[in-house]
């Protein structure tokens, strides 16, 4: 007896109903620079108005930013397949001797700054300071004196 087959979802029975994809509200707003940038800028070109050229900027600069819109829609709508998802995460097993090569250089480099740091002479106090902290505090038998300005 044979094993039964497995059905795979065709691309367009994964697409969010309505066929505008998983971020629909990204490809609304495109739509809506995309719209609003275009009467501006029409505006601005077809009007006779003191501040067209203001307005012919805006238009473009609107429909500039709709593409901004436009790649949110679209990357939100790649499909990744788990297999691909789980080996960039690092889920995966490593790739090979790649890998453990890298991880072992950046250890043995750690390592040695680390020792080199570790082992490196602290710095001694100036002979002035030494001197201070070896000092003790005399009461003061007569007043101080204040030098003349």
């Amino acid at each position: 007896m044979a094993a039964p087959a497995r059905a795979v979802p065709s691309p367009l029975a994964m697409a969010a109903p309505g066929g505008l994809g998983r971020c629909v509200a990204a490809f609304w707003l495109a739509l809506a620079f995309d719209a609003l940038g275009l009467v501006v800028l029409l505006t601005g070109v077809f009007a006779n108005l003191f501040f067209s050229d203001l307005l012919i900027y805006a238009g473009g600069i609107g429909i500039f930013l709709s593409l901004i819109w436009w790649v949110f829609w679209y990357a939100g709508n790649l499909e990744v397949p788990p297999a691909e998802l789980r080996d960039d995460v690092g889920l995966g097993p490593p790739k090979g001797r790649g890998d453990s090569l890298l991880r072992g250089l950046v250890r043995g480099l750690s390592t040695r700054i680390s020792t080199v740091f570790s082992s490196a002479p602290r710095s001694s106090p100036p002979a002035a300071a030494a001197a201070a902290t070896t000092m003790e505090l005399q009461p003061a038998d007569r007043p101080a004196r204040t030098q003349p300005v």
